[in-house]
């Protein structure tokens, strides 16, 4: 019987049993899919980097540069790539270091060619009055504050980084930084007060980190791919997870799955977690590659996102020269749209492409990537679920949850939330250990 089991084998679970493995403690990895990694797989293509997930992370929180170090890997600086908002038929480059989610470089936004009253606006920012309702959709509390033509041209850069709907999204939830700046004399004052975001890669590929704690656990733990487990339950005082070949046993478990997968494990034990779970709302993305012959040879690699009024299917392209002079076009698609077939999703990319273009494209290959249930939304309301939970799992001692939909966007801060998890279990390890005379 392992001591502890850890369920999922994305980025969040081999990071748990990394750390349980490195306290010293028996640990079981299960997975339902043959490889490990979760979403965050990395392709090769010429050289470049396909990634099929997170492509970079924050500097703060630290945990997870921390991690990266401690493995022997070396993050680099996130190169500049142009972004670029296609509005109203229009072109606009969005100022270099700006990240509406965190605040950062909002005050350069009065370098575009917004209208007079726009530009007026920006200026005397300072003094929209706070709102009074604290869990604000993000779209209401960006027009509060800078005005619908700033957000117009600001929300499919967002929603891009989101996954979903920014008017479905809670401020405070969603982009915690902003309520804070607007505190401080509002976004545009507040913006300049803030330090250089430090934004981080791995030279290899996010790939890179779960091949390597994946080869750390190897001679730590036992890994178990394509073991998907289908219930966890508790009966004195043991954790079962059941498998379709038997059953694993242990004093605690880490269910580290998206929220409705880990909703589907406490279904035939615990409906009370399987009604909280239920409740956290997810987005569908997929990722379609094409590889196509340009007319005329790009200078570098450009992002480009689309106002739904723009009329694609998909909300994001990135363009990629390769040396051999072809380009990798990358279309990513959020919500129902991502659940289609995988030729439809070629033949939207090639269409979107086509659109963008105002060429017929006609691509030398294509790959397409699906993720379900692999972008948490954070809804108004999210902090009352995440009690909820929280006082559920109060009742459940050695039972541990972790993922995205409890930590807030971002690899960064998934992570984190991971290792807090993991010393509280590691606390209740330490405090379950029978006392000698």
């Amino acid at each position: 019987m392992s001591r502890v089991i850890v369920v999922g084998g994305g980025l969040s679970g081999l990071a748990a049993a990394y750390w349980v493995a490195e306290a010293g403690l028996e640990v079981s990895l299960l997975e339902a899919t043959p490889r490990l990694g979760g979403h965050n797989q990395t392709g090769r293509l010429e050289g470049q980097g396909l990634e099929l997930g997170h492509e970079h992370f924050d500097e703060d929180p630290s945990t997870l540069l921390g991690l990266c170090r401690h493995l022997g890997l070396e993050p680099q600086p996130r190169p500049h790539r142009p972004q670029v908002v296609r509005w109203r038929g229009r072109d606009w480059v969005l100022p270099p270091g700006l990240n509406p989610a965190t605040g950062h470089g909002l005050h350069r936004l009065s370098t575009l060619p917004f209208s007079r009253r726009t530009r007026w606006r920006l200026a005397t920012e300072r003094w929209v009055p706070p709102a009074a309702r604290k869990d604000e959709p993000l779209d209401a509390f960006f027009c509060r504050r800078l005005g619908p033509e700033v957000w117009e041209v600001l929300a499919p850069y967002v929603e891009a980084m989101l996954g979903g709907p920014a008017g479905e999204a809670s401020t405070p939830e969603a982009c915690p930084a902003l309520p804070q700046l607007e505190l401080r004399g509002g976004l545009v004052a507040g913006s300049r007060g803030l330090r250089a975001q430090g934004q981080w890669h791995l030279a290899g590929g996010m790939g890179g980190l779960v091949q390597a704690l994946a080869t750390r656990l190897q001679q730590k733990a036992r890994l178990l791919a394509g073991q998907e487990a289908l219930a966890v339950t508790h009966r004195a005082g043991r954790w079962a997870v059941h498998l379709p070949g038997g059953r694993l046993e242990a004093e605690a478990v880490v269910v580290a799955l998206p929220a409705p997968q880990a909703a589907r494990v406490f279904r035939p034990s615990s409906p009370q977690l399987t009604t909280w779970l239920n409740q956290f709302p997810y987005q569908h993305s997929a990722k379609a590659f094409l590889l196509y012959r340009p007319a005329q040879p790009m200078e570098g690699p450009v992002d480009y996102y689309w106002a739904k009024a723009e009329g694609y299917a998909g909300t994001a392209l990135r363009q990629t020269p390769l040396d051999s002079g072809l380009v990798l076009a990358r279309v990513q698609f959020a919500g129902e749209v991502a659940r289609t077939a995988d030729t439809e999703l070629s033949r939207l990319a090639q269409q979107d492409l086509s659109r963008f273009l105002q060429a017929p494209t006609h691509p030398l290959a294509a790959w397409v990537f699906r993720q379900p249930f692999s972008r948490p939304q954070f809804a108004p309301g999210h902090t009352r679920r995440v009690a909820a939970l929280e006082q559920a799992l109060v009742h459940a001692p050695g039972l541990f949850l972790t993922g995205g939909y409890l930590a807030g966007p971002g690899l960064a801060r998934q992570i984190a939330h991971c290792h807090q998890v993991t010393r509280r279990l590691l606390n209740f390890m330490a405090l379950s250990e029978p006392q000698s005379d």
